[in-house]
C-alpha cells in the first residue's frame, strides 16, 4: 500500500500542496453554478470538468493512502512498544547471574546511567533485550571493550527492584517509602561485581587524571 506514498516522495511533492489541490477541485467541482458564477469559475468548471474530477479522484486517492499508511504506523507502532514492555518485564524475572551483576550497578551508583563495554555478554544481552539503551555515541576504546554511557529504559527503571537483583534481603525501607541498602547488602554487592569492573573502573581513573 505504501508504494502510492513513495512516488510523491519521490516527486517531493508536499502533502499540504495536494490537499490544496484537492480541496480546489472540489469546490470547483461541487459550488452550485450561482456561487460559482460569482466567483467567475463557471465556465472553467464547463470547459474542464472531467479534469478537475480526475484530479480530484488522485488527489484524494494519495491523502487517503498517506492517512491509512499513517494510521497503520502508528498502530503497528503502538503494539511493538507493548511487545517491547512485555518482553522487558519478562526479561527481568529470568534474569541470570551476569546480567543481574551489571544491573547492580546502577543501584551501586544510584543512577540510571553509568558507563559500560558494551561488548560484554552481559551487557550485550541486557541491551538486546531493551533492558539497557546505549545513552551516548562518543565512547573510548578499553581491554575489557568499548565504554559508552549506557542507561535504564523507561521500562526497566519502572519496573526494576531489589529483587530482581538477589538484594531485597539487604533493603531497608524508610518511612517516606524510600529504601537503602544496608551495610551488609553494600559489601555483599562489591564482592558480586561483574568481573571487567576493576579493569574498567581503572581505566576510568586513568582518563579523569586519578591514580589508582
Amino acid at each position: 500500500m505504501e508504494w502510492l506514498l513513495k512516488i510523491v516522495d519521490l516527486a517531493k511533492i508536499p502533502t499540504k500542496f495536494i490537499g490544496s489541490i484537492a480541496v480546489v477541485c472540489a469546490i470547483v467541482l461541487l459550488l452550485p453554478e450561482p456561487a460559482l458564477e460569482k466567483v467567475a469559475l463557471l465556465q472553467l468548471r464547463e470547459d474542464f470538468g472531467q479534469y478537475f474530477g480526475l484530479c480530484l479522484l488522485v488527489s484524494s486517492s494519495i491523502l487517503l493512502v498517506e492517512l491509512g499508511i499513517r494510521v497503520y504506523r502508528r498502530v503497528r507502532a503502538h503494539y511493538a512498544g507493548r511487545w517491547l514492555r512485555q518482553h522487558i518485564r519478562e526479561h527481568l524475572n529470568r534474569l541470570d547471574v551476569s546480567e543481574k551483576a551489571v544491573l547492580r550497578e546502577f543501584f551501586l551508583a544510584s543512577a540510571r546511567t553509568i558507563k559500560l563495554p558494551i561488548e560484554q555478554p552481559a551487557v550485550s544481552s541486557l541491551m538486546n533485550a531493551g533492558v539497557l539503551e546505549q545513552s551516548s555515541t562518543l565512547g573510548s576504546r578499553t581491554t575489557v571493550g568499548s565504554i559508552f554511557s549506557v542507561s535504564l529504559s523507561d521500562e526497566t527503571e519502572a519496573h526494576l527492584n531489589p529483587e530482581h537483583v538477589d538484594i531485597d534481603k539487604f533493603v531497608l525501607h524508610t518511612d517516606d517509602g524510600k529504601w537503602y541498602l544496608n551495610e551488609e547488602g553494600q559489601q555483599w554487592v562489591l564482592n558480586n561485581r561483574p568481573s571487567f569492573m576493576r579493569k574498567l573502573q581503572r581505566h576510568l581513573a586513568i582518563m579523569e587524571g586519578r591514580f589508582w
